[in-house]
């Protein structure tokens, strides 16, 4: 994956974190900013954004990053949170 397709990707799920943390349930909101600070950390330098392989399936994490601000902003938060729970799970951390 390219990297500004991965940045893309990133900046949508940590988007969709914030709708749900500001407009979301408040039982869901805590840990949508939780959510949110475990994609925007992945921005900071030598967080592993420059490594090759930041995810096991790029295709299925763009996507799932696009499906997430989509569920996010039509007010689907429990979608939304299935998403970036999925997005996480693509993550591959250090």
């Amino acid at each position: 994956m390219e990297h500004a397709d991965f940045v893309a990707a990133l900046r949508q799920l940590a988007a969709a974190a914030e709708m749900l943390a500001t407009n979301g349930p408040e039982n869901m909101r805590e840990d949508a900013f939780e959510c949110h600070a475990f994609f925007r950390r992945f921005e900071q330098p030598g967080v592993g954004i420059e490594r090759g392989n930041a995810t096991s399936d790029d295709a299925l994490f763009v996507q799932t990053a696009h499906a997430a601000l989509t569920m996010a902003g039509r007010n689907e938060y429990a979608a939304s949170r299935a998403l970036l729970q999925q997005a996480q799970s693509l993550l591959l951390t250090p």
